[in-house]
């Protein structure tokens, strides 16, 4: 069972990583000649880059892992395939890990769509790429206050960006940014994940199995939730949880989501659907006045016995709309 403590420091964890006040995670959004091919400078593309500590990610991972808590984290799809490259750890150890090898521009899009846009207004200029543009074979991105510059391949500097050859300079683009460029920052995140979910089984996973995994499923069957729900107070057979109940299946499915995210800190499900979930709701005697409240920690909903329908409607509308819980953005 989790306690209040452990849910605590999940979330301070988790700010940690994710809150760009803090010195653990800045971002940088210098994106340059590639937001639009108008503005590109001589010899140079400036990229963002997202400093993060990955030792504590890799730490936090195992934190929730151990305590079967769902993640609302939502990495870009390459990043699971670059987690199952290879699905196994090698036991040569100066093997390469994390390495993906067939990518593409939608790869990257998911979470730079501007540097996407100007490549592709790059792959599509139909005039003089070397002479009205002025690139070569480098990439540039600032770091610490500085501009730092790396070579695509030998003597980058000297080689120009043409029409012929721009093909070849977005494949060793995209290979800098999803593999080069992060290789031993990725490196220490694929074996700390593997340190913690090591297993054979994953040779047999897809991509998008090994997210469910970390981050549950987006899928919502509430009847599930429904037929493993304790009360407290309560009883299945009272006109109250009946209402209650009538009223949730008849929500759309974003304020369905709202729910599940106000009595669980997310609005996704665990591995394995609602079923696994535990969820109880708790009668509060007299505050019909109260809005409904909820214990993230626990899977606790505390439910004030309203007279009517109407007003159990209106209440728990206005608690959705309004919440703002622990979860993470």
């Amino acid at each position: 069972m989790r306690t209040r403590n452990t849910c605590s420091i999940g979330v301070l964890m988790g700010l940690a990583v994710y809150n760009s006040d803090m010195p653990l995670c800045t971002h940088t959004r210098d994106f340059g000649g590639l937001t639009s091919m108008k503005s590109v400078k001589p010899n140079t593309l400036y990229i963002g880059r997202l400093k993060l500590s990955w030792c504590l990610i890799r730490h936090f991972i195992l934190f929730v892992y151990e305590l079967s808590i769902i993640l609302d984290l939502h990495f870009p799809s390459i990043c699971y395939r670059k987690l199952l490259s290879p699905p196994v750890v090698p036991a040569n150890h100066s093997a390469r890990v994390g390495v993906v090898r067939n990518f593409n521009l939608d790869d990257l899009a998911q979470f730079m769509p501007e540097v996407v846009f100007g490549l592709k207004e790059l792959l599509a200029y139909e005039g003089n790429v070397e002479e009205d543009m002025g690139l070569t074979f480098q990439v540039s991105f600032g770091e610490y206050n500085e501009v730092v510059t790396v070579p695509l391949m030998e003597n980058a500097h000297r080689v120009p960006v043409t029409n012929a050859n721009r093909n070849e300079f977005v494949r060793l683009y995209l290979d800098w940014i999803l593999n080069k460029g992060i290789y031993e920052k990725f490196r220490a995140f694929y074996l700390g994940f593997h340190s913690v979910c090591a297993s054979n089984a994953l040779i047999m996973l897809r991509p998008e199995e090994v997210e469910i995994l970390v981050c549950g499923s987006p899928k919502l069957d509430l009847r599930e939730l429904q037929k493993n729900t304790e009360y407290d107070g309560y009883k299945a057979g009272d006109r109250i949880i009946k209402d209650f109940w009538d009223v949730l299946f008849e929500l759309p499915p974003e304020m369905q989501k709202r729910f599940l995210r106000f009595v669980t800190g997310t609005d996704r499900v665990p591995v394995g659907g609602m079923a696994e979930m535990s969820f109880k709701i708790t009668r509060l005697r007299d505050r019909p006045a109260f809005l409904p409240s909820a214990h993230t920690c626990f899977n606790q909903l505390v439910l004030p016995d309203y007279p009517d329908r109407e007003t159990l409607e209106q209440k728990l509308f206005i608690a959705l709309s309004n919440a703002e819980g622990f979860g993470l953005e």
